[in-house]
């Protein structure tokens, strides 16, 4: 068997979404086509169909490349070195995964070459459960990447399947200086307007997610750097004659029919007011009022802290966006679905008006 699969030429191939390609993507390969000697390695994107249900699966179907933008950043990728290659041969068909189908279309291309179909050592299991499986072990090879905190010899090992076919199982060491970088952490550094993001794409594919309108100029998450913009930060108001921790407080304290309840949520951290605001029971106009305590809230809060007043101007003309992944879709946005009402942006924004208008 291994004397029948040997050939002239070794191609590394990497599946994957893509959505989009980054610099981890392109030096898992380079490493892979290095450790081998390998001639060269061709990127095979999954198709819109795979690509969609997964991030549906994740509710963030609103971050979908289309087939022909993430083959386009591949081949842009590709250019810096002859060796590799984009195959679309997986664009159209129903996303269900068919690497074996995939892996003999690219023989039939290259019928001189063995092919090493490169797998994260944590991904190793899930062989055993593809199809075709005789005829896979028998025609291909595995590139398994070797990943912190892996032991793909041991599952290699203690698989009876896996073992067997020991011998077509070629281990890749990580390579240094992709740490952290994934298409997830890409679309969500993007996503919340940080330039950082630069940093995990090469410059073509960069310029062409920018020209695609990925980077968003909006503040689209209260944390961090824009923490103060939320409601749980630690910011002491007084409203209506009592003293709260914080906006979240003070505004979770007006849903209650009596100013003796009221008091209850004074000394409250944020997180326990929210969950006590749950319990009480709701005044009868709630749904009527609720908007308008909210905005004399956060317009106290801005008044009353004059240094915060200073850091949502500095905000300047950008849209303001209470992002979230708790599916608040009334005083933010679902940052998976990319829907909501986003009042408290809303109202925010309102307030940086008016504290412009006193400026003039």
């Amino acid at each position: 068997m291994q004397e029948k699969m040997d050939k002239k030429r070794k191609i590394v191939v990497m599946g994957g979404s893509f959505n989009p390609p980054t610099v981890a993507h392109e030096r898992i390969m380079m490493a892979a086509v290095n450790a081998l000697n390998a001639d060269g390695g061709i990127f095979v994107p999954s198709s819109d169909a795979y690509v969609t249900r997964k991030m549906k699966r994740q509710r963030r179907e609103n971050e979908v490349l289309s087939e022909g933008q993430r083959a386009q950043m591949l081949r842009a990728m590709c250019a810096r070195d002859e060796r590799l290659s984009v195959d679309e041969c997986e664009f159209q068909d129903d996303g269900r995964g068919h690497t074996f189908e995939t892996l003999q279309k690219l023989q039939e291309k290259n019928p001189d070459a063995t092919l090493y179909f490169l797998i994260g050592g944590d991904k190793l299991n899930i062989i055993t459960r593809w199809g075709n499986q005789d005829a896979l072990f028998e025609q291909f090879r595995f590139a398994v990447m070797k990943r912190d905190g892996t032991e793909p010899e041991q599952q290699i090992q203690q698989n009876p399947c896996l073992e067997k076919n020991r011998h077509i199982f070629y281990m890749i060491p990580e390579p240094d200086g992709i740490e952290g970088i994934s298409s997830t952490a890409l679309r969500d550094k993007m996503r919340l307007g940080d330039a950082s993001a630069a940093e995990l794409v090469n410059e073509e594919v960069w310029n062409m997610l920018v020209e695609a309108g990925w980077l968003k100029t909006e503040i689209c998450s209260f944390r961090e750097e824009y923490a103060f913009l939320s409601n749980f930060y630690g910011a002491p108001i007084e409203y209506r004659g009592i003293y709260y921790l914080n906006n979240e407080a003070a505004f979770q304290a007006q849903k209650c029919m009596t100013e003796e309840e009221k008091w209850q949520f004074a000394q409250l951290p944020a997180g326990k007011a929210k969950r006590r605001g749950r319990q009480v029971q709701l005044r009868k106009d709630w749904e009527e009022v609720k908007v308008s305590f909210m905005e004399e809230i956060v317009r106290a809060k801005f008044s009353q802290h004059p240094e915060l007043a200073e850091r949502l101007l500095a905000t300047g003309d950008r849209k303001l966006v209470e992002g979230n992944t708790w599916n608040d879709t009334f005083w933010g946005v679902d940052v998976r679905t990319g829907k909501g009402q986003n009042h408290l942006g809303e109202i925010l924004m309102k307030i940086r008006d008016e504290l412009k208008a006193k400026e003039i």
